[in-house]
């Protein structure tokens, strides 16, 4: 890829994110170097981060994207601080805190819980992902068995099964919590 080609390549990148409401406010900077995308400057969370690179990614002609975009933290945000912005977010997009819970340990938002579809858990991410001072979401959420497997148990293979999985909780202790 030529010189020329690098350059008009960038002219277009960094004319697309000036363009994107949510991201133009940034000042966010573009480096194209044989094809390959540099991306420098800082956003409010990992949202946005995850939004321009799709944006960018869409720009023909990309051999690769180095993501460089930091998210701020606005000073000192805390693990607890974070965790309570991801359940404002949760209780914004209608998110089931029976279901979901997150916990925040060094800006990585840690899911966990049961949900009845992988959607849900999909949403659950979205929204951990719109919090102030999230950095990663990893999703510990596993899906529920539909009614009708749970149904078709007989009562001794559902008591077999939770026994099974009290012994392997690390909480469990000789069959005392």
């Amino acid at each position: 890829m030529s010189k020329y080609q690098d350059q008009e390549m960038q002219r277009d990148i960094q004319s697309l994110i000036d363009r994107t409401d949510g991201l133009k406010s940034y000042g966010i900077k573009t480096l194209v170097q044989k094809g390959e995308v540099h991306l420098m400057g800082m956003v409010d969370t990992l949202h946005e981060r995850r939004q321009l690179h799709e944006l960018v990614s869409r720009v023909e002609g990309i051999k690769s994207i180095e993501n460089g975009v930091t998210i701020s933290t606005d000073g000192q945000i805390n693990d607890g601080e974070v965790t309570a912005e991801v359940y404002e977010e949760f209780a914004n997009n209608d998110i089931n805190v029976k279901h979901i819970g997150a916990e925040s340990r060094g800006g990585t938002v840690y899911l966990v819980g049961h949900a009845d579809s992988q959607e849900e858990i999909d949403n659950a991410v979205e929204a951990a992902t719109r919090a102030r001072g999230v950095r990663d979401v990893m999703s510990q959420v596993k899906l529920t068995e539909p009614q009708e497997v749970l149904d078709d148990l007989s009562l001794k293979e559902i008591f077999h099964s939770q026994v099974n999985n009290d012994r392997e909780d690390p909480h469990f202790k000789d069959g005392l919590e």
